[in-house]
């Protein structure tokens, strides 16, 4: 069975993550001192708050440094490409998400989720590498990704369910095969995305060949 997939091409950056513990610690210093000081003098409250301050600097420096992976958004400068870009990232992760809650109960399911997330991805790269190609692909990110993501989220609830009647296993059995038909739909879309690419190429070749014969340089 397929592991976690790395989505492709999107970027991540380390960011430290605050601990509360320098504040606790800090905290800590007041409640003790109150047990053992009487703050009879504004002195005492300067002392505790230098020690209390200090404590808290300390335990900051000492811990170790903890971070967090944290996605960059996708900015292209052209507005259109990155609002179809992070609609696609989103369905994909929510897709992720499905996939991982289900791998341990239906595998082959999951597996299914993971080829329709390959060709996501695929479809994700060309329409960066040719964003003339984004009105080519509305009904596939209005209708056919979010219809994707909702069958995939019905089948991780009827899962969940443990639920032995016929008509849950009926759901879980249709949606399972119908994913077999959305990662083939998949694939034509991402085939269609390069069909003007592949008529441009063949009449620039057309029209080489015969200034080459023109030139008699064929």
């Amino acid at each position: 069975m397929n592991e976690n997939k790395a989505p492709i091409g999107r970027r991540y950056k380390e960011v430290p993550v605050k601990s509360a513990i320098p504040i606790w610690c800090a905290a800590a210093v007041w409640v003790i001192a109150a047990i053992f000081i009487p703050f009879y003098s504004i002195w005492h409250i300067i002392i505790i708050a230098v020690i209390s301050a200090a404590v808290g600097i300390t335990v900051k420096l000492v811990l170790p440094k903890e971070t967090r992976q944290v996605e960059v958004p996708f900015a292209s400068g052209n507005l259109a490409l990155d609002g179809i870009v992070q609609e696609i990232d989103r369905a994909n992760d929510a897709l992720e998400s499905v996939r991982a809650n289900i791998a341990a109960d239906s595998p082959s399911a999951a597996d299914k989720i993971y080829g329709i997330r390959e060709q996501i991805d695929k479809i994700r790269q060309a329409l960066i590498n040719s964003p003339d190609d984004i009105t080519s692909v509305r009904r596939f990110i209005n209708y056919y990704l979010p219809t994707t993501v909702n069958l995939a989220e019905k089948y991780q609830a009827a899962l969940q369910a443990k639920s032995e009647g016929e008509n849950a296993k009926k759901t879980l059995s249709s949606i399972e095969a119908v994913f077999d038909q959305i990662k083939l739909s998949f694939e034509k879309q991402h085939d269609a995305l390069f069909a003007d690419d592949v008529i441009d190429a063949t009449a620039e070749i057309k029209v080489l060949e015969t200034m080459l014969e023109r030139d008699n340089l064929k």
